[in-house]
């Protein structure tokens, strides 16, 4: 690239000033579709036609023995 080169991109490019960026607002963009996200999800899942079973208070055993003789419990 030679001088006149130089002054030609120079003239070009002087009227080029791009804005700043805002990182902020970029940021709380990201954070509103997150939260949007969440909540939908919430939404969705709480309106299932089956609800999910979390904890079982039942007593019974969850390994069951194949011929059928009851667990015991050694002392």
């Amino acid at each position: 690239m030679d001088q006149r080169d130089q002054e030609l991109l120079d003239k070009q490019l002087r009227g080029f000033n791009p804005p700043p960026r805002n990182d902020w607002i970029i940021m709380l963009v990201v954070l509103a579709v997150f939260f949007a996200g969440v909540t939908l999800g919430g939404f969705l899942t709480a309106y299932k036609s089956e609800p999910m079973q979390l904890a079982s208070n039942d007593a019974t055993p969850s390994i069951f023995i194949p011929n059928g003789a009851p667990p015991t419990t050694q002392h």
